[in-house]
């Protein structure tokens, strides 16, 4: 009987986007190259400010990128809203990326404060099957 075994890290928190702040409206894109791994396993973190406007929210887009340069997808493939429901309790999103190269874009649709974000990926490099 053999058994697959994935090769798992564990990484810093915020390795992808270290935790700062949002500003109210603002957008920031990290650039994340998998092409090396097997899996990402993407952890979106956001911490709502001291007060929540009624337009409130962090949508997360993912954008594939592609050929050698490379250029970012003119569409995201992945689009998550977070509610940002209760100021100063944190929230988070868990997705799953395969091998590639991506772009994470982040967007406080709260127009009037700021929040605190952070993206981690921990990775899976290969498998083995013994």
């Amino acid at each position: 009987m053999s058994t697959t075994t994935p090769v798992y890290t564990a990484n810093t928190a915020g390795n992808i986007d270290a935790s700062a702040s949002l500003g109210a409206a603002g957008t920031r894109t990290s650039n994340y190259d998998g092409t090396t791994k097997y899996e990402t396993q993407v952890h979106v973190k956001n911490t709502p400010g001291g007060s929540v406007h009624a337009t409130r929210g962090l949508r997360v887009d993912v954008y594939r990128r592609y050929g050698s340069s490379p250029t970012t997808g003119q569409s995201p493939f992945l689009t998550y809203t977070l509610p940002s429901a209760s100021a100063g309790t944190a929230e988070s999103i868990d997705f799953f990326l395969g091998p590639g190269n991506y772009a994470i874009t982040l967007t406080n649709l709260d127009g009037t404060n700021a929040i605190t974000v952070e993206v981690t990926g921990d990775t899976v490099s290969s498998v083995s099957t013994v």
